[in-house]
C-alpha cells in the first residue's frame, strides 16, 4: 500500500485557515496563476501552508499574522514542470542538476536508480533519497532489474532481495528501465517476476524497446 503522506492533522490545519483561526506561511498576492484545470489564466492571491496550497482565489486570508505576503503583481505563476525520465548522475549530481532544473521551471524529477544500485548498499542508497527529499524538489525514482550493459557482478548488484526493497519504496514509482529485454524474451524467469512484482505493487515497467518486430514488441506488452 502507497504511504499516506497527508495526514489528518494536516487536513484539519487547512480547514482552520479557511475559517481564519490559523495563519498561511505564505501568500503570493497578485499572481498571474495558470490554472491547469480551466486552461486558462487567471489573477488572484494563493495560499501556502507549509508544502500545501490551502486556496487560490480572490480572497485574502482572514488571519496572516506572521504570514510571509509576497505581492507577485506583473509575474507569472505556473505549475511545476515534472521531467519524466532523467538520469540525475551523468552531468551533475542530483542536487546540482535540481537547483539548475528549477530555474527555468521544471522541479519533479522521476530517476534512474541505476548509479546508486553501483555504488551504494541500499540502506545507504536509501538514506541519501531521504536526504534529497527534504530540498524544494520532488524526486521519484525507477528501479532497475538490470543494469545498462552486462556486469560480472549483475546478480549480485541486482538481487531479488534488493529490487523488492526497492520496489517498496513509495517514491519508487515503476519498474526498469529494461535494457536487458532480450534476456526477458529468452526466458529470464527472475526478471518477469520483477515485472509482475512491480504490477502487483501498482508500478508500471518501463523499457526501451527498438523497433523489433510487431510480435516481439507484443510478447513485451504481455
Amino acid at each position: 500500500m502507497p504511504k499516506i503522506s497527508w495526514k489528518l492533522s494536516n487536513i484539519r490545519e487547512q480547514v482552520s485557515i479557511i475559517d481564519g483561526h490559523a495563519a498561511p506561511n505564505i501568500v503570493l498576492k497578485n499572481a498571474k496563476y495558470l490554472h491547469s484545470m480551466m486552461k486558462s489564466w487567471a489573477t488572484g492571491n494563493i495560499w501556502i501552508s507549509n508544502d500545501r496550497i490551502v486556496y487560490v482565489g480572490k480572497e485574502m486570508p482572514a488571519n496572516i499574522e506572521g504570514t510571509e505576503v509576497v505581492d507577485l503583481a506583473g509575474k507569472v505563476v505556473v505549475p511545476g514542470y515534472i521531467e519524466p525520465h532523467v538520469h540525475p548522475f551523468q552531468l551533475y549530481n542530483p542536487h546540482s542538476f535540481a537547483e539548475f532544473s528549477a530555474q527555468t521551471g521544471t522541479t519533479t524529477f522521476i530517476s534512474d536508480n541505476m548509479t546508486l544500485v553501483s555504488l551504494m548498499k541500499n540502506k545507504k542508497a536509501f538514506s541519501f533519497m531521504d536526504e534529497l527529499a527534504k530540498l524544494p524538489f520532488s524526486f521519484y525514482w525507477w528501479s532497475r532489474f538490470d543494469s545498462q550493459t552486462e556486469l560480472e557482478n549483475e546478480r549480485e548488484l541486482y538481487s531479488n532481495a534488493s529490487v523488492l526493497e526497492w520496489l517498496d519504496r513509495h517514491d519508487v514509482l515503476l519498474g526498469g528501465e529494461l535494457t536487458g529485454w532480450p534476456r526477458l524474451m529468452r526466458g529470464d524467469d527472475q526478471m518477469l517476476y520483477w515485472i509482475q512484482a512491480a504490477k502487483h505493487k501498482g508500478k508500471k515497467s518501463k523499457d526501451i524497446y527498438r523497433e523489433h518486430p510487431k510480435k516481439r514488441w507484443l510478447k513485451c506488452v504481455y
